[in-house]
């Protein structure tokens, strides 16, 4: 399993980082990432994780959509949804644009290792096992779990919590917990924010605490787009934060 991002994308990333604005990472107020590391962060209708991927110093697995993964589903996908229903394209003026749009996406995502995200699918469990295995290998994943994916905002909603179910599979497999740690690309100081890990205490029922977690995980990524805000709600000090 390899441990680092492939040759196309080290390259595509040496080339778009002289074209695009500079984000700080600090790799100094990173945490020990000798144990299971999960990073949060937002989407913000794609800039979230396109800065992350350009910018990062650290490797680390994103989750992607599963249907962007493969030639054939992106193509399809790209050509009836994102160019014709998103971008408002004619459709074979969105088909046209969708093939090498569709092959450029394949071929970084495969060079970027990352993790096929199949929703609402028994296939998911094909997600976990492998973010399982990543993160037993040492390799850190990057989730972008905000419901509402296409806000530009830099504040964050609702997330979803599903990806949270990782933390009792591989509790269960290792006895070991993950630390999630909120991530976010503040555009107002053109660096990267980096939270305070969260983890599962295993106090309380797993679906009460996954509900816990997500709040807290969203409180905290506002917190750093937004400095002003006040501390964390509540709910976190009922989570172990290290």
């Amino acid at each position: 399993m390899a441990a680092h991002f492939g040759w196309s994308l080290r390259i595509l990333r040496r080339v778009v980082r002289l074209f695009l604005p500079k984000y700080q990472f600090n790799g100094e107020d990173l945490p020990n990432l000798d144990q299971p590391t999960i990073f949060v962060s937002h989407h913000e209708n794609l800039k979230g994780p396109l800065r992350l991927m350009i910018w990062t110093p650290v490797f680390m697995r994103p989750w992607v959509f599963a249907k962007l993964t493969q030639f054939k589903s992106c193509y399809k996908h790209f050509s009836s949804y994102t160019f014709y229903k998103r971008f408002g394209l004619p459709q074979v003026l969105a088909k046209c644009v969708a093939w090498p749009a569709a092959w450029i996406s394949v071929f970084f995502l495969k060079s970027a290792r990352s993790i096929p995200v199949y929703r609402q699918s028994k296939k998911i469990r094909l997600t976990f096992r492998e973010s399982v295995a990543s993160l037993q290998a040492g390799q850190p994943i990057a989730i972008f779990p905000d419901i509402d994916y296409q806000n530009s905002d830099q504040s964050i909603g609702e997330l979803y919590e599903g990806f949270l179910t990782i933390d009792q599979l591989y509790f269960k497999k290792y006895g070991q917990r993950i630390q999630f740690i909120p991530l976010v690309a503040n555009k107002h100081k053109q660096e990267f924010e980096i939270g305070r890990p969260l983890r599962f205490t295993g106090r309380m029922k797993f679906r009460k605490e996954r509900e816990l977690m997500a709040q807290a995980l969203q409180d905290e990524l506002n917190r750093l787009a937004d400095p002003s805000l006040e501390q964390l709600e509540e709910n976190e000090s009922q989570l172990s934060v290290k």
